[in-house]
């Protein structure tokens, strides 16, 4: 019985300040959608493949899984490591502070292929990235480690892989998700400070009686009276011995 009340009641306070609720909504969906518009630029993610040993049954050049899984999980500590990344940097002549945090390792369970994901705002940044960190790391473990079975994995094209994350609809609908749950929230925060009593409705709720009567306690409105003005009675002139009447 108890929980039939209270979710009238919360169904009464969202009908009662739906008002609110609607701008909360139409305010953080502007707000999003400005944001989108305007300050947040569209991420790119880029993908290098890189192949550990080989793919071929019963030929591999290592003695087991343990060491194939020792070399994997030992080149993809490689590939973030200033190694690699001041490297990556001094070849394409650029001074980024924040380059490790745009690269992410990836490596599914009993896969030989580690996967060099970049992401960047710009397409083309993106891709050149990724290739070549994926090409330094391999050429590193060659040169340091003589690593023979890892080779770069390219697709048809001869390019990294991109793909666009996000979108603004997505952005949009979250906005408009939260702007909901916060105009939700406002309502409430609004009707517990709200101490008024608004109809006989709520009389009824909080005293628990029946109401009956109801007195209109509006003010009126003193209306004008219309004042009347007499005019002074006319003055009579003389003139040459007539009387003439103003």
């Amino acid at each position: 019985m108890d929980e039939r009340i209270n979710l009238k009641l919360f169904l009464h306070i969202i009908r009662k300040r739906i008002l609110t609720i609607i701008i909360t909504v139409l305010i953080v969906f502007l707000l999003t959608l400005a944001i989108s518009g305007f300050y947040l630029k569209p991420t790119y993610e880029a993908t290098e493949n890189i192949l550990i040993g080989k793919l071929e049954k019963n030929e591999s050049t290592y003695g087991g899984a343990q060491e194939l899984s020792m070399l994997l999980a030992s080149t993809i500590d490689f590939i973030k490591s200033p190694v690699v990344l001041n490297s990556v940097q001094n070849e394409l002549n650029i001074l980024d502070d924040e380059l490790a945090e745009k690269v992410v390792i990836q490596n599914n369970r009993n896969s030989q292929i580690i996967n060099i994901v970049v992401r960047d705002s710009n397409i083309e940044n993106s891709k050149e990235l990724a290739h070549t960190i994926a090409t330094v790391s391999v050429n590193k473990m060659q040169e340091l480690f003589g690593v023979s079975d890892i080779k770069l994995l390219r697709d048809t094209n001869g390019e990294p892989s991109v793909k666009k994350v996000g979108s603004m609809t997505i952005n949009i609908a979250i906005g408009i998700m939260v702007g909901f749950l916060f105009g939700i929230g406002l309502s409430m925060l609004r009707e517990y400070w709200d101490d008024s009593i608004k109809d006989t409705r709520e009389v009824e709720d909080i005293l628990g009686l029946s109401v009956l009567g109801e007195v209109n306690l509006k003010n009126k409105r003193n209306k004008s009276k219309n004042k009347t003005y007499t005019k002074p009675k006319a003055e009579i002139l003389r003139r040459n011995g007539e009387q003439i009447g103003v």
